[in-house]
């Protein structure tokens, strides 16, 4: 729909400092406030009477504004083929385009939507055996108005350019190396020949990390590290590492009537404390949160603002063992070790019960319901003296020593790992020594798998297709496999599914990789509670999706989000 002219903004730059300053609380002052109140239970607003979702506002939208918002991430590199670290995509998926995307918030019946849409791309479809996909692009798509790019048009060349690039070096090489060739007939049609079948290759080229970036970039620079030019809502303004990011709204963007706001600024702010008083004082536009007691805490000075109670679809973070090394090899092990972990305890504690018990693979590809942890298997559930047991036939009958690193995503993420070295300690005697590290230390250190031990481990939050949960995060070559999950069973259910068109006959290969995972314990998947995204009141269209939060790997919303004053 038309958009009305656009409206002067008085909000000047913002910077870090600014959030400090106009803050009034100091970090430690604040991270007591934080820590304090998540200790205890729920004293006002009851979780439950928050809602999951929030529909977008039947107003028509206003253009103009900026937005902002204190961020927990900073990117650890440019480099889109180098990392899928949220970083770099809570803002790659505003510059950059990809050829198919999921559902927005408004265009969408509810959290779950996993609908595609054009990006790039109008229409695709596949030959008969799957191995074959047409697209057809958009015509009049532009690049960045910036050299070396100056607003020429996007090509079918480029996607074929970009996809190639992929293959050669990377995180997602596993997912392009797929491609045996591709052609492009035509300025706006690619077609991408598979070296086997995949009837879910659509849901791979959606991911939000699979964004389109151009020749001319990579050809000059020799690497995509020192700038982001794109076909996207938004072009990179200003990347300070460590400080901000400042987007600025794309004229020449191929929906004419986005995005709305003007400018979206981005401030590295690794403390939790200050992203939460620059929330109450005005300076950041929404925040996310990890319990009710939080929530409760803002609500007391910012009563007007919204909050969306998230419940995601599955668990992103778990216990990651070096399971191709004794003594994480020996499945007893792997068992022991999740039996003697009370996760019920974590939920009712560190997520004052409004977590969930922890597993891999989103729920809503298999069944309907999320899962409890009853439904999870024997080796789920909290029995330490058959741990102790069974890591005795193990021949580990006095424990071991072990070590874990990790990142602190929020300060919840502290106390579970506190809670998991206790429970080995107390029930199995498994010494674990902790260390935590920086973000950006963290991030390669797993990813690159240079590390022994246990790590606090992830699956890379932006994936929503079934064939990145399966094949790409599980399949014992896959560059993604960073859990290093090896096994036979894995590899032949992986395969299966991504060649299997009917839906229902995909959800029960699906269930059979999930017992299969439980089973065998290969990823030892821990309580977690994506919590609350809180708005300032005129904050619209702004609501979080499965697995797409809006200030993480859901970015692209922002290009719908507009701001009611």
């Amino acid at each position: 729909m038309p958009s009305p002219a656009p409206r002067r903004t008085t909000r000047r730059k913002v910077t870090r400092r600014d959030f400090l300053k106009r803050a009034g609380w100091t970090g430690a002052g604040m991270t007591a406030l934080v820590v304090g109140a998540s200790r205890g239970r729920p004293s006002a607003q009851p979780a439950t009477a928050y809602p999951e979702w929030i529909p977008a506002s039947p107003k028509p939208p206003k253009r103009g504004g900026v937005l902002a918002r204190a961020s927990q991430w900073d990117p650890p590199v440019l480099d889109p083929r180098l990392t899928q670290s949220v970083g770099l995509f809570q803002f790659a998926g505003l510059t950059s385009s990809r050829l198919v995307r999921y559902a927005f918030p408004e265009e969408a019946t509810g959290t779950s939507d996993l609908t595609l849409k054009g990006d790039l791309a109008e229409s695709w479809q596949s030959s008969s055996d799957g191995r074959m996909w047409t697209f057809k692009l958009r015509q009049g798509v532009k690049w960045h108005n910036v050299p070396p790019l100056k607003g020429r048009e996007l090509v079918a060349a480029d996607v074929k350019y970009c996809f190639e690039a992929y293959a050669k070096e990377g995180v997602q090489s596993f997912n392009f190396r797929e491609i045996e060739g591709m052609e492009t007939p035509d300025n706006y049609t690619l077609r991408v020949h598979l070296q086997t079948p995949n009837v879910l290759f659509p849901q791979a080229v959606a991911e939000s990390v699979t964004v389109i970036f151009s020749r001319e970039v990579l050809e000059e620079d020799g690497d995509l590290k020192k700038r982001m030019i794109g076909t996207g809502p938004y072009m990179l303004k200003e990347h300070t590492r460590k400080v901000r990011v400042v987007l600025a709204r794309n004229p020449d963007y191929y929906d004419k009537s986005r995005p709305y706001v003007d400018e979206y600024v981005i401030l590295s702010t690794p403390d939790t404390a200050t992203r939460v008083a620059a929330f109450r004082t005005g300076q950041s536009d929404f925040v996310s949160l990890a319990s009710p007691s939080e929530v409760e805490t803002v609500r007391r000075t910012n009563p007007a603002s919204a909050v969306q109670a998230y419940h995601n679809s599955l668990t992103p973070f778990g216990l990651a063992l070096a399971q191709d090394k004794p003594p994480f090899n020996d499945v007893r092990v792997r068992r022991a070790i999740s039996m003697a972990i009370d996760r019920q305890k974590q939920v009712d504690t560190v997520y004052e019960s409004h977590g969930i018990p922890g597993w891999g693979v989103p729920y809503i590809y298999y069944q309907d319901k999320a899962p409890t942890l009853k439904d999870l298997g024997p080796w789920w559930q909290y029995r330490p003296a058959e741990a102790k047991k069974l890591l005795g036939e193990a021949g580990h009958p006095n424990g071991f020593d072990t070590t874990l690193f990790y990142y602190e995503y929020f300060p919840q993420m502290s106390s579970q790992v506190q809670v998991v070295q206790q429970d080995l300690k107390k029930n199995l005697n498994i010494d674990v020594k902790i260390t935590k590290l920086d973000y950006t230390t963290y991030y390669g250190r797993f990813v690159e798998g240079k590390w022994d031990g246990m790590s606090w481990g992830f699956q890379s939050g932006h994936a929503v297709g079934l064939d990145e949960r399966t094949y790409q995060y599980m399949h014992s070559k896959s560059t993604k496999n960073f859990f290093r999950v090896n096994d036979p069973v894995v590899d032949e259910l992986t395969t299966k599914l991504r060649r299997t068109p009917d839906r229902a006959e995909q959800r029960a290969i699906t269930k059979k990789i999930v017992d299969r995972e439980f089973d065998q314990a290969l990823r030892l998947w821990m309580p977690y509670d994506n919590g609350f995204l809180v708005f300032q009141p005129y904050v619209r269209n702004g609501a979080a999706l499965a697995i797409r939060r809006t200030d993480a790997y859901g970015s692209p919303t922002i290009a719908r989000l507009w701001l009611d004053k």
